[in-house]
């Protein structure tokens, strides 16, 4: 099942987008909107990854190997995840 963002896609987080962490969970503050989004630890990570620069194909590749999930469900949560910061304008896709 192939992604349903191309896999070369990198997004890089908005620099307006502050984030805290707290217990391995995370909020998202767009200072932009004055609005915020949460992350669950999977989330927090993925977030990481997608400040380093990652593409998406990198990243699923990362979470298999550190969780130990089977590819399909990562990838689900992957494209959902990326879908719903590019949806709020948290990130921008840049390639």
């Amino acid at each position: 099942m192939p992604l349903s963002i191309p896999p070369a896609t990198r997004f890089r987080p908005k620099p307006s987008v502050l984030v805290r962490e707290l217990d391995g969970e995370a909020v998202l503050l767009d200072l932009d909107t004055g609005r915020y989004f949460g992350l669950n630890a999977t989330g927090v990570r993925i977030w990481a990854m997608l400040g380093e620069g990652e593409e998406l194909a990198r990243i699923l590749e990362r979470l298999a190997d550190e969780y130990g999930s089977a590819r399909d469900a990562i990838r689900s949560d992957l494209d959902e995840l990326c879908a719903a910061l590019e949806r709020e304008d948290l990130v921008d896709r840049v390639g």
